[in-house]
Order: structure tokens, then C-alpha cells, then sequence
């Protein structure tokens, strides 16, 4: 079913609930002629489609979704998320198990003596500037708040899911989705957060996270590629591109959640400050993306990796998304680009995904990755895998628009072919040094 199929039934079938006497917040509009021209107009959310790929839609999670009812939904049980087949149980994680927490924890061993074995290390002015906005972004007072005590009146869940987008996108977000919430993606504890360990609280500390919003709404904010080229050693456009990115929507994702608690519902921001959810399955279950070869990164039909996500949790009654394939399963087990070209190695060159935690992933070396990203002697974080791949963006043409959809019809021999061309074309070498727009130290000089 089309997206605008897809949106067109949800009205007339919200429209139904309403006549059956639901609270205004959910009831659709009756007037059919003004829901048609909603949906007529051409979203300011995504005004150029996907850029080439041919997507389509899959089963929300679990089968269904019911708007009278909005809960998360418990993957345990599904046979799928999205274009990930699920064969076994699937545990609630821990925010401390992930790589850059292990590290900063001392898992992996003492980070000092980590990057003092590593070598020279690269100091960024501008690269501690970023962080120092975004550290800003991640107190309990800009994430969460108290909703405003009477509710405000919302149009129906399909226009105001259609406005949150639009809204994520005048706050400058390069794409927006809504998911229903698993539960599997919310963290059971977070490790302190930068605001508490200023508050002398440990850093491995925990506490439970306890979090009953259905929905969770996604922006993607673009790394942007020519500042990921522009590199003075090969990694560190990448890394200031991140950061960049993570300020950006650090600041409106939080704008984000105080505007829909302005309304009187509860709302939540999620983002490299603070997090207690996962992303990975957010993005999947929102129609961000599928599961490629990076482990447990999310590919984006036209941005590829090349972005960084933040996700506000909310209990508003909105329509959800609908998980996406675009054949990216098929491409990544011919492609193998970023697995070959990855400087850690962390990344698998096998050919079929393996069982992870109940469900089919390609396997990451996940402490390889994280310890060369934090420990390079030759420079400044890393960002190879979003530099190689085909998928990420390279340039608005028709060009890439064509590679796109030829790359979205499941079909080895023209995976391989646009592979091919990827490399004769230079994507993924560009090292633009003259255009670099900040200056950076090693041990032994400026660079």
C-alpha cells in the first residue's frame, strides 16, 4: 500500500471511531473533502519522496495497531521488525553495555592507558566546543517537564502526526518518523548522566528507567557529507560532522518535547546527552531504515549512515509509521564496502547475518570498534563506514537517484554493478583538505 493509501484508509478508518463517540483527541476528520486536501498537499516533511529508492511498507510491529488503544508493543512474539527476523527472545539491555559507556567505565580497560598505548592523540578546539554546547541539552529540566495541567484541543491523530513531521522539520530535521514504542528498545537502567556525574554521582552508577509512552517520534539530523570529507587525516570531517549533529538535535528534539507537553501530554527527549531508550529499534519501527551490515546501525534510503538520530517519547495520540524495506538486506551481503575499507576490522565480512540477543544481525566487533574510535593515534574519532557507503548521500542528482532505485530491486548482479560504479566514481576517497574549517592538534603539531 502507498503512503498516501496508507494515510487516506487510517483517516476514514479513524473517521469511523469517531462517529462511534472517542475522545475528541483521537476522532478523525468527518469532512472528507478537507481530509483529501490534507492529504493533497505536498508535505513539507518530505517534499522529494525518497530520493530514488523504492520502498515499501511493512506490517507494524506485532501485526497491528490499534489507535484506540495505543500501547508498545513487546517484540517477544513477532516474527519480525521491520525487514529484522526475530528467532528467539529478545532481552532489555542495559544503557552501561553499550561501547562507549564500556569504555568510559573502564570495561575495556583504563581509558587513559587505552589512549596512551595508542599513541599521538588529536586535540580539537572546535571538536571540544561542539560538546561543550551539547552537554547543555542533556539535564533533566531540558529533557523531561511536567505537562501543561489542562490538555489544549489536537486535530486527529493522522493530521497530527503529519504536523509533528512537519514541525521536526521546520526545527530542521532532514527527515522525521513515528514508531510505536517495543518495549525492548527502552534501556531497564541509565548510567549517570553528564548533569549528575557534575554532581558528584559515580559514572557507572545506574538507575531504573521506567518509561509508558507508546510512541516515539524520530529526527535525523545529516552529518553532511562534504564536512565528512573534509578531513585533515581521513577520520576527523566525520567526527565534527557528528558532533555538529548531535548538538543540533540535541537542542530540538528537546524544543520538540517541551512543544507537545505546551499541548498537555507527556513528552520525553532521547538523545547523545541523555538517552533511555535505544535507537536502533526506534529507527526501525518509525520507517527510518532497515539493519545493515554496521551492526547495529540503521541504514537511511537517502542518507545512508550519514546522520545522527534523537527521539522523543510521547503519550499524544498520533498515527504511527510503518517499518520500511528498500533491499537493503540484499545489498549489504553483496556489498561488504565498509567491512573491507573499515580501519578497526570490527566490522563482519561474513555473508549471512547471525542470531544476536533473538534476532538476525551481521556480527560487530563492537570493542574493536570502539577503542580504535576513541584511542586513533592517526586522528580524531572515525566515520569511515558513513564515507564508503553507496547508500550514503553523495550528491542531489538524478545520477544518485538512479543508483538508489537500481540498488532497491533485490538484485545481485546490479548491486554488484553499483558497487562498481561506486568506486569508479571516487565515492568514499574524497579527502577535501582544502576546505577544512578548523584546526586540530596531535601530539606532535597542528594539523
Amino acid at each position: 500500500m502507498k503512503r498516501r493509501d496508507f494515510l487516506k484508509f487510517g483517516g476514514m478508518a479513524l473517521g469511523a471511531a469517531g462517529a462511534a463517540g472517542l475522545p475528541l483527541t483521537v476522532r478523525a476528520t468527518m469532512d472528507q473533502d478537507y481530509e483529501s486536501a490534507i492529504l493533497a498537499e505536498k508535505p513539507v516533511y518530505r517534499p522529494d519522496g525518497w530520493k530514488g529508492a523504492r520502498v515499501n511498507y511493512l506490517e507494524y510491529p506485532g501485526g497491528s495497531f490499534d489507535i484506540n488503544n495505543p500501547r508498545q508493543v513487546d517484540l517477544n512474539g513477532c516474527a519480525s521488525l521491520g525487514s529484522s527476523t526475530i528467532v528467539g527472545p529478545i532481552a532489555r539491555r542495559r544503557e552501561i553495555e553499550g561501547g562507549f559507556k564500556r569504555f568510559d567505565t573502564g570495561y575495556y580497560g583504563d581509558p587513559a592507558e587505552l589512549r596512551k598505548k595508542a599513541g599521538a592523540q588529536y586535540y580539537s578546539p572546535m571538536g571540544d566546543a561542539l560538546v561543550f554546547g551539547a552537554r547543555a541539552t542533556g539535564t533533566e529540566a531540558m529533557v523531561d517537564g511536567t505537562p501543561r495541567a489542562d490538555k489544549l484541543p489536537i486535530p486527529d491523530p493522522v493530521t497530527m502526526a503529519r504536523h509533528i513531521k512537519d514541525m521536526a522539520m521546520f526545527l530542521g530535521a532532514d527527515d522525521c518518523g513515528i514508531g510505536v514504542l517495543p518495549i525492548q528498545a527502552i534501556y531497564t537502567h541509565q548510567t549517570a548522566t553528564y548533569e549528575e556525574m557534575r554532581n558528584g554521582v559515580p559514572r557507572a552508577q545506574e538507575k531504573e528507567i521506567v518509561n509508558t509512552h507508546p510512541f516515539a517520534i524520530v529526527m535525523l539530523y545529516n552529518q553532511d557529507f562534504k564536512t565528512t570529507t573534509m578531513a585533515s587525516n581521513g577520520y576527523d570531517g566525520g567526527t565534527f560532522g557528528s558532533r555538529r549533529a548531535y548538538l543540533y538535535n540535541g537542542i530540538m528534539s528537546d524544543v520538540l518535547a517541551r512543544y507537545i507537553r505546551n499541548f498537555g501530554y507527556e513528552a520525553r527527549s532521547h538523545h547523545n546527552e541523555n538517552y533511555q531508550v535505544m535507537v536502533t529499534p526506534i529507527l526501525i519501527a518509525a520507517g527510518m531504515g532497515e539493519l545493515s551490515r554496521v551492526g547495529d546501525c540503521v541504514l537511511h534510503p537517502y542518507l545512508g549512515y550519514n546522520y545522527k538520530a534523537a527521539v522523543v517519547t510521547t503519550n499524544m495520540p498520533l498515527m504511527p509509521d510503518r517499518p520500511i524495506e528498500f533491499g537493503v538486506q540484499e545489498f549489504c551481503r553483496v556489498c561488504k564496502k565498509c567491512a573491507q575499507l573499515c580501519p578497526s576490522k570490527a566490522i563482519s565480512m561474513e555473508t549471512e547475518r547471525e542470531p544476536y540477543n533473538g534476532y538476525l544481525k551481521y556480527p560487530l566487533d563492537a570493542q574493536a570498534c570502539t577503542i580504535f574510535r576513541r584511542t586513533n593515534p592517526e586522528g580524531y574519532g572515525c566515520g569511515r563506514c558513513a564515507v564508503v557507503c553507496p547508500w550514503s548521500s553523495k550528491e542531489e542528482s538524478w545520477f544518485h537517484y538512479l543508483g538508489s532505485y537500481l540498488s532497491s530491486m533485490k538484485n545481485s548482479a546490479l548491486n554488484r554493478l553499483i558497487v562498481q560504479m561506486d568506486d569508479i566514481c571516487g565515492y568514499g576517497s574524497e579527502v577535501a583538505t582544502e576546505l577544512k574549517s578548523w584546526i586540530g592538534f596531535t601530539s606532535v603539531g597542528r594539523v
